[in-house]
C-alpha cells in the first residue's frame, strides 16, 4: 500500500470518526475539502480496504459495529477510539486516534494492564506502546486488531 493511500485511508477513518457519513460521495466531498484528489470509485475500494459497515446507514468502523459484544469497558473504549495499529521496530506499536482520543484510549489500554505491555504515552492522537521484544509486539499488536474488528489499514 502506498503511503498516500494509507494517508487517505486514515483521514477516511477521522472524518467518519466525527461525523455522518451515509453516501460515497458525501466522503469524496469531504476528502476534496480535505485537499484530497478522489473519485467515488477510490473511495469505494478504500472504503472495501477499510471494512467499514453501514449502521442506520452511517459509515462506521467494524469495531464500531461490534461493540455490544465487548464487555469490558476499556476494551470497548479501545475499539472505539483506536484508528490504526502499526508495529515500528522489534518492541513498538504506534496507535492512531482521532484528535483529542489518544489519551482516553492510552488510558484504557493502561487499566487493561496486559502484561506484556511495558508502557505506553499518548499525546493528542497517537499512542507508543512499548514490549520487550518482536514476538510480544505481535501478540499485542493482534490483540489490539481484533478490537479494532480486524480491519485497519
Amino acid at each position: 500500500m502506498t503511503l498516500d493511500r494509507k494517508k487517505r485511508q486514515l483521514k477516511i477513518l477521522e472524518l467518519i470518526a466525527t461525523r455522518p457519513f451515509r453516501t460515497q460521495e458525501e466522503l469524496a466531498d469531504a476528502l476534496a475539502q480535505e485537499g484530497w484528489e478522489v473519485t467515488q470509485s477510490s473511495v469505494s475500494r478504500d472504503i472495501s480496504r477499510l471494512g467499514l459497515v453501514k449502521l442506520e446507514g452511517i459509515y462506521a468502523r467494524a469495531a464500531i459495529a461490534r461493540l455490544q459484544e465487548l464487555t469490558d469497558p476499556n476494551e470497548r473504549r479501545i475499539a472505539e477510539s483506536v484508528l490504526t495499529v502499526d508495529t515500528a521496530g522489534d518492541a513498538l506499536i504506534v496507535l492512531h486516534t482521532p484528535p483529542g482520543e489518544a489519551q482516553r484510549a492510552g488510558n484504557a489500554l493502561d487499566l487493561l494492564a496486559w502484561p506484556e505491555v511495558v508502557g505506553t504515552i499518548a499525546g493528542d492522537d497517537t499512542i507508543f506502546i512499548a514490549v520487550a521484544d518482536a514476538a510480544t509486539r505481535d501478540l499485542v499488536a493482534r490483540r489490539l486488531r481484533a478490537l479494532q474488528g480486524d480491519a485497519a489499514p
